[in-house]
């Protein structure tokens, strides 16, 4: 299929094709979809805004769009498939698999927002536009680290106190700038007035300045650094734009209420003024402005920048009954800045009732609410929260009654940094860790030297913990044996207490609640605790 196109603008709205092709119907569709599925599969090839409301079945009906599309002729080496992560990605892949086996077409590329932009940015590496890079990825405890060192050397120093009082705090705020600068193109004391930051936090634009210079100086770059280096790129070299715009024919994304600046951005240098875009999202679900995401660009941006798109929604559920659907619509009317689109359940969706508790301990009223169900009703039932710290309490409640429970990797109460360098104390004493491979004694042995902290450098603790993780034993006796002298006195007098601690836990006859509570006086670890947070 041969178009014609306009030429390539930019920054600037995305004009429609003249005149754009028609698709012609088919009923080559399952009877199970909606009226506004199929309305949504079978437009025409031009630009489209779809506001889908949770559980509407979205994926589905997006891959037997691309399916419609691929049988009336369309290139799937000119379609783009724009997913918000991997898992997103997996999902959909899937989706698509399924809608078009058995008919021997080939399938167009899914990628991540990141996963594109650092394929430009490599090969923007190879042409000589921007610098190489390591393949090391900073890690977000790298950058914890580099934030704390510049928090306490650019901070103003009146505020050493509250700083050294509130660690965690800082180095939150500080790698959430960093992150946050990096959305937009706009300079960085631009986005710090934008942003509403106390003039206490000024010290911000200087360090991530400073930041940025360490990176670099290091050729190393962030997660975020993926899209805003070939974004800035591309923004700052009218050659590049014409190196990525117009390649493809069709552009579909997907979860674009959680799109910021950047992605916007390379959206529109990618889309130029040759493909069609679509965009599917519910500005109700945006939950990812902590992070620079804007409803804005659903709701306002993409219709102004992508010329006459047209509109179109997903309103039915498939999720849940009608009345969750119902106090989700007199909960969510309240919002400003969003489409007046109301959720209905599907009339083949399950009644889900809905019943109102209100007690102050949410731990005993869980565990009341569990105890009648049988192992089946149990596998089929999920506990949401507001913020992670609200499963603690809950979760010890079940891990005291032995009921068994899943939760998200490395979230809960059995991974907070306090219980894992209790854990640790606890492997270590137990002799437990003799029959451990090196890595994991490494963990170990980074755990408890971190938590209470014991005052080295961090590259002098990695050392020290890499030492410890080659002895399956007798951690205490190579603690001792160091040169305190040759340390700063707080750091010795730390790591002294921690060895002698350490010795006299191994011989502890007493339960294990009491061997915490004694190594957490020896160490001061409520202290530390107290510190951190």
């Amino acid at each position: 299929m041969r178009h014609q196109y306009q030429h390539y603008q930019s920054p600037g709205t995305i004009h429609s094709m003249s005149p754009p092709p028609q698709i012609p119907e088919t009923s080559n569709l399952p009877d199970y979809l909606t009226d506004e599925q199929r309305a949504i599969i079978t437009a025409g090839f031009e630009h489209a805004v779809i506001t889908a409301v949770a559980g509407s079945g979205k994926t589905s009906t997006l891959a037997w769009r691309i399916r419609y599309l691929l049988e009336q002729g369309h290139d799937p080496n000119r379609m783009l498939v724009l997913m918000f992560n991997r898992a997103a990605r997996v999902d959909f892949e899937h989706k698509l698999q399924d809608v078009t086996r058995n008919l021997g077409l080939a399938t167009p590329e899914i990628r991540t927002y990141h996963a594109m932009g650092l394929r430009l940015y490599k090969r923007f590496v190879r042409e000589g536009f921007l610098p190489g890079f390591s393949d090391k990825i900073l890690t977000d405890q790298e950058i914890s680290y580099q934030a704390w060192q510049l928090t306490r050397r650019l901070a103003p120093e009146d505020l050493a106190d509250e700083i050294r009082r509130n660690k965690k705090d800082f180095v939150e705020t500080a790698v959430n700038f960093i992150d946050l600068v990096k959305t937009t193109l706009s300079p960085v004391d631009i986005v710090f007035e934008e942003l509403g930051y106390s003039d206490k936090h000024r010290y911000l634009i200087d360090l991530f300045h400073s930041f940025e210079q360490w990176r670099k100086s290091q050729s190393r770059i962030s997660y975020a650094d993926m899209l805003y280096e070939p974004v800035m790129a591309i923004h700052q070299n009218p050659p590049l734009q014409r190196l990525v715009g117009n390649k493809m024919d069709l552009v579909l994304v997907d979860e674009y209420q959680d799109t910021n600046e950047i992605q916007h951005l390379l959206l529109r240098y990618v889309a130029g003024d040759r493909a069609r875009v679509t965009v599917v999202g519910d500005p109700d679900q945006t939950i990812y402005e902590f992070r620079g995401a804007r409803p804005d660009f659903i709701l306002r941006r993409f219709s102004e920048e992508f010329e006459s798109p047209l509109e179109q929604t997903l309103s039915y559920t498939f999720r849940y009954g009608h009345q969750v659907a119902l106090l989700a619509n007199h909960l969510i009317c309240h919002n400003t800045g969003r489409k007046d689109v109301l959720c209905h359940s599907h009339p083949t969706t399950p009644e889900t009732g809905i019943t109102l508790h209100q007690q102050e301990n949410d731990s005993d009223l869980v565990l009341k609410l569990l105890q009648p169900m049988d192992d089946e009703a149990l596998a089929n039932t999920a506990i949401l929260f507001r913020v992670w710290s609200q499963s603690v309490p809950i979760e010890l409640k079940l891990l005291a009654r032995q009921v068994p429970y899943r939760i998200d990797a490395g979230k809960g109460a059995l991974f907070s940094r306090e219980v894992q360098a209790i854990t640790s104390l606890l492997m270590v004493v137990s002799g437990r860790i003799r029959n451990l491979p090196d890595e994991d004694r490494l963990d170990i042995a980074r755990q408890l030297l971190r938590f209470p902290h014991v005052g080295l450098k961090e590259p002098e603790l990695e050392q020290l913990a890499r030492f410890l993780a080659g002895f399956g034993e007798g951690w205490h006796e190579r603690l001792l044996a160091m040169d305190f002298d040759a340390l700063a006195p707080m750091a010795a007098k730390k790591l002294r207490k921690l060895g002698e601690t350490l010795a006299q836990l191994e011989r502890f006859k007493g339960s294990v609640a009491d061997l915490i509570s004694r190594y957490a006086e020896e160490t001061e670890l409520y202290e530390a605790f107290a510190a951190w947070h």
